[in-house]
């Protein structure tokens, strides 16, 4: 009887067992998957489980007790990355309670952290995400010249915890028009281009200062105690203690030393020169965003190996710093053997990112460049290109299918999938679509 027993409770749970596998395991069958990095497959099946890729391939079954998506006639491809916008930061650009972006109180900020201002909460990700966008780089909003850290978020999840994949990703400097404006019209620096070289190189300047400070400290603590000195405050002499630890200083020696990337937002050519000159200067490893000009040094740029992040492509010469904007920048770029990525660059906007990335094709970029801009460089420029931008085994399985090929006007997207789960598709827009189609019985 109890032999009898013991079988049967091992058969129930191995039973429990397999249910709760076959919850976790999503197969997404039949479709044209666009791998990225590996090509094209038709027919193909990608295999989801516990949130990642886990087979990739033309002969991959489902396996027994899946979730069967079919993705026959349809295209499947990694989600697409935003490379720049201020999602979770700003709700309604017009409503100041809702903007959490920046702070406009010292044109010097590198201690400020999107990570910290994030609202997982933000009506955006929804209409966002049902364009096919899983991820964006939400970065501080423009106007200090050195502006703070931005994060890689994805556009599914409660908390802040569950929708950062990576912060700091990087350090965001603008050289141009904004700080110039917000804080001469202040009558505080800077209020020239001058102003603003000589304040960000002043701050780098401090911060290797203040590194030398701390290693000096740590020489003399360490010459001490190799001598059998006691540490303790009370015997160390007045003003030989530990130097205070400064925030501004601590995110500057971050992009000093190599560990964090520094985005420079720059349209004009002389500004993308400054951008250059400063990163031989202090060793910095360089990316230039916005960039309307970089199509004119495009050969520098390529042979410096700087990535640019490009966009918005529909951006015009509505300034005086975007005189050079055209809609080929990205095509050049590329054919000079530039990486570049594409960004939106506001919150709101960011929806519009596939109708973006079409006029950049239509300007002469290549299909498969336009699809890795949105996916595997916007990955490998921010340091994740080992979890996302290609269909690839072992990768997060944050993926779109669609109905048809994209960046085509006509193109939806039928299912998406981020960090595993599948997402509901449905906005605000949908909802009153919805509403007003049972209202006046529109079928």
């Amino acid at each position: 009887m109890m032999r009898r027993l013991t079988i049967l409770t091992a058969l129930i749970s191995s039973a429990v067992s397999l249910t709760a596998r076959a919850q976790n395991v999503i197969a997404i069958t039949g479709g044209r998957l666009l791998t990225v990095t590996r090509g094209v497959i038709d027919s193909g099946t990608v295999v989801v489980e516990n949130g990642k890729i886990a087979a990739v391939g033309r002969d991959v079954q489902a396996p027994a007790g899946a979730r069967v998506i079919d993705a026959r006639g349809k295209v499947v491809m990694p989600g697409m990355i935003d490379a720049g916008d201020q999602l979770g930061l700003v709700e309604i650009p017009a409503e100041q309670i809702t903007v959490d972006a920046t702070e406009y109180t010292d044109p010097v900020h590198p201690e400020l952290r999107v990570l910290d201002a994030l609202n997982p909460r933000s009506e955006l990700f929804r209409v966002t995400r049902a364009e096919g966008i899983t991820n964006a780089l939400s970065v501080p909003a423009p106007g200090n010249l050195i502006a703070g850290q931005s994060a890689l978020i994805q556009l599914d999840g409660d908390t802040v915890d569950r929708i950062v994949v990576k912060s700091p990703v990087a350090l965001h400097i603008n050289l141009g028009e904004s700080s110039r404006s917000i804080y001469g019209e202040k009558g505080k620096p800077p209020s020239t281009r001058m102003g603003q070289m000589a304040v960000v190189r002043q701050e780098f300047l401090r911060a290797q200062h203040y590194r030398a400070e701390h290693e000096a400290y740590a020489k003399r603590s360490a010459e001490k105690k190799k001598a059998g000195e006691s540490n303790s405050a009370a015997e160390e002499p007045k003003g030989t203690g530990p130097p205070a630890t400064d925030l501004k200083m601590e995110a500057l020696l971050a992009a000093l030393d190599g560990k964090l990337p520094v985005i420079v937002h720059a349209d004009r050519v002389s500004d993308l020169g400054r951008a250059l000159r400063l990163t031989e200067e202090f060793h910095l490893r360089l990316i230039l965003a916005a960039a309307s000009g970089a199509w004119r040094i495009s050969v520098e740029l390529a042979a410096k190996k700087v990535p640019v992040i490009v966009g918005p492509i529909l951006e015009g010469p509505a300034r005086m710093e975007t005189l050079d904007a055209r809609l080929d920048n990205a095509a050049q770029l590329y054919k000079a053997g530039v990486p570049i990525a594409i960004r939106t660059s506001a919150a709101n906007e960011a929806r519009d990112l596939p109708f973006e990335v079409g006029y950049a094709i239509a300007s002469g970029l290549p299909e498969q460049a336009a699809l890795e801009a949105v996916t595997i460089n916007p990955a490998r420029f921010f340091g994740v290109d080992d979890r996302l931008g290609s269909l690839e085994q072992g990768k997060q399985a944050s993926l779109i299918v669609l109905d048809g090929m994209p960046f085509r006007t006509k193109t939806h997207v039928v299912t998406e999938l981020i960090g595993g789960k599948v997402v509901d598709l449905s906005n605000h827009q949908t909802e009153l679509y919805e509403f007003y189609k049972r209202r006046y019985g529109i079928e």
